[in-house]
């Protein structure tokens, strides 16, 4: 269950390796099938669409239908952009109406697939993931933990991992204290950074202080930056903040209530963020969150265990070993085709050139978009 579009088509698509030869059978497991493409075109600039079914080699039964987007990001015509549901955190949307909600005279949103599970009750549609927009941290809540990463990098190259750090502080007057988290609830003696990404306002109660900054001119937001920043109002026991494009709210409460009440308009503070993917640092211009089971993909071979071992729906995004062929796949379920596990998803994208990849979730929200065509996947 996703609600997030990957990007411009590019984001998640990716163009067939050189190396990779079409071969008529593919084993899934122990089982061998049989692939017939359907459907095969170029969908945009560097961009390669491919629908097949599969059916085992024994009966012809099993059917199981999948969809590929392959693009090349070192095409200068590409780029890659998250959108999140609705626009803001919170919210549902289809990636059809994701597309044509952000499409402009220039840029066309041609193709993308969902991305992320996501809240279910309350706030239903926020993703339970690390999610990144356009080099800035739109969710970073506490339960990412143990969930693998899908992601671009600021140079177009994928960044996929098995777990994401991050860490944040804020100086004021030469004292420093920790950013607990981006756009998710604030909790007791916590400071808590929100941005345009979360929608309106804050949605703090009224038991805190909030900041209103300004990045000074020259400085700009990546997910590894050091950055000043103007404050330009200081709320005590308000809360509910309005944000702006531009603009960002740093909240806290108890001790770091007290600590961002120091501030006073016109002071400029520091603001810093780190973040790495399996220790590593990133600057990533767009992530996604995974499942909690291993990647289906890594270092070339199709990973063989801790796998999620029922047959769904799937979707999944995967690099080539340079990082810039991108593949996106969605694999149908839970009608005349039958699904797979994310083990079979795995080989589907390594059999098309992944030398990673991640499951980012299944289920009846699994959807590949094409410009033209809309959803073309029979959705459960």
């Amino acid at each position: 269950m996703k609600k997030i579009l990957p990007f411009i088509i590019g984001l998640f698509v990716a163009l067939l390796c050189s190396d990779v030869q079409a071969q008529p059978n593919i084993l899934l497991g122990n089982v061998e099938y049989t692939i017939d493409t359907l459907e095969t075109f170029q969908c945009g600039p560097g961009s390669e669409y491919i629908a097949i079914q599969l059916r085992r080699v024994s009966d012809r039964q099993g059917r199981i239908d999948a969809y590929i987007l392959k693009v090349d990001s070192k095409n200068p015509y590409i780029s890659f952009e998250e959108v999140l549901g609705s626009g803001k955190v919170v919210g549902t949307e289809r990636p059809s109406d994701m597309a044509a909600r952000n499409t402009t005279d220039t840029k066309i949103f041609f193709g993308g697939t969902n991305g992320d599970f996501f809240v279910t009750q309350g706030d239903v549609g926020k993703p339970v993931g690390v999610t990144i927009v356009n080099n800035e941290f739109a969710t970073f809540p506490d339960h990412h933990e143990g969930r693998r990463i899908g992601a671009i990098d600021e140079q177009m190259r994928g960044a996929i991992g098995n777990a994401a750090s991050f860490s944040g502080s804020v100086t004021i007057a030469g004292e420093t204290k920790p950013i607990k988290r981006v756009n998710y609830s604030r909790g007791e003696n916590e400071l808590v950074l929100y941005n345009i990404h979360n929608g309106t306002s804050t949605n703090t109660n009224e038991h805190g202080t909030e900041l209103l900054v300004q990045l000074v001119e020259g400085d700009t937001w990546h997910t590894n930056c050091d950055v000043k920043a103007v404050v330009k109002t200081v709320e005590n026991g308000k809360g509910n903040m309005s944000l702006t494009a531009g603009m960002n709210v740093l909240s806290g409460h108890g001790e770091m209530a007290t600590f961002l009440s120091t501030a006073n308009e016109g002071d400029t503070i520091a603001i810093q963020l780190a973040f790495t993917i399996d220790g590593e640092v990133k600057n990533i211009a767009q992530c996604i969150g995974g499942d909690t089971y291993a990647l289906i993909v890594e270092n070339g071979q199709v990973v063989e265990s801790n796998f999620w071992n029922e047959l769904h729906p799937r979707t999944a995004f995967g690099q080539s070993a340079e990082g810039d062929t991108l593949l996106f796949c969605v694999v149908d379920g839970r009608g005349k085709s039958v699904g797979c596990n994310t083990q079979d998803s795995g080989a589907i994208m390594h059999h098309y050139g992944a030398y990673k990849a991640v499951n980012w979730d299944g289920g009846g929200s699994s959807c590949m978009y094409l410009q033209h065509f809309g959803q073309v996947n029979n959705g459960s």
